[in-house]
């Protein structure tokens, strides 16, 4: 019976002359194959470094840029706004922060945030409570969370609307908690809000909540005052 030529070429050879062997015949019949798919393996890899490169590029300068805008907001708001080096300043400012607005890096975060506190400021307030929310929205998980949130209480109860206002203040301890940083001046203002509102027990509920929570507080002690008013 005619044996199998592969089986002849392997008698009396070791195993791993074997694997050797196998190995070779392998990679001889497939090299092209082989080498189109490790041209291919070097392409991705060169297009991801350059992107990488790319990117890290842009965000170094984007970095530079937002330093940049809030050295030059430190610089206006210390101007007459009434003035024409003011206004015309600030709306250098405003399209230079609206083009590093796009995206989700913390520089395009911070360029929003930067509107936003300047819509505020002009009593924009459609526009700062927006701008505010959506970074909120953007970024539950980082400090711009809450604080951005509890900006947002702010800016609507400065446009009268107390009842947004207290959602958004209720929301940062609900969400947030110790971890808030804004949390006892959330409460106290919640607080406030449902004394303003006649909601006394509530009021008086929410401020003791702030007093046994924060108990070194500045608004801890703010709240031990206006408990007594209950």
């Amino acid at each position: 019976m005619k044996r199998n030529t592969n089986e002849t070429e392997l008698r009396g050879v070791t195993a791993t002359e074997q694997v050797e062997f196998k190995v070779t015949r392998f990679l001889g019949r497939n090299k092209v194959a082989l080498m189109v798919i490790g041209l291919a393996i070097v392409l991705v890899l060169v297009v991801m470094l350059i992107f990488n490169a790319v990117y890290s590029k842009n965000l170094e300068k984007a970095f530079d840029k937002i330093d940049q805008a809030t050295t030059r907001y430190s610089e206006l708001v210390a101007m007459d706004p009434q003035s024409d080096d003011y206004k015309n300043g600030m709306q250098e400012l405003k399209d230079t922060l609206g083009s590093l607005a796009k995206g989700k890096s913390y520089p395009s975060l911070k360029a929003q945030y930067m509107l936003a506190t300047i819509a505020f400021e002009e009593k924009d307030y459609q526009s700062a409570e927006a701008g505010y929310m959506a970074i909120y929205n953007a970024k539950k998980d980082t400090y711009l969370g809450p604080l951005s949130l509890f900006n947002a209480a702010v800016v609507a109860e400065d446009s009268g609307n107390e009842d947004q206002a207290l959602e958004y203040y209720t929301r940062v301890w609900d969400e947030f908690g110790t971890d808030a940083p804004e949390a006892p001046k959330a409460l106290f203002n919640q607080a406030r809000l449902q004394g303003k509102q006649g909601q006394n027990e509530l009021a008086k509920a929410t401020y003791q909540q702030l007093i046994d929570q924060f108990p070194s507080s500045e608004y801890a002690r703010l709240a031990q005052t206006a408990i007594l008013a209950y």
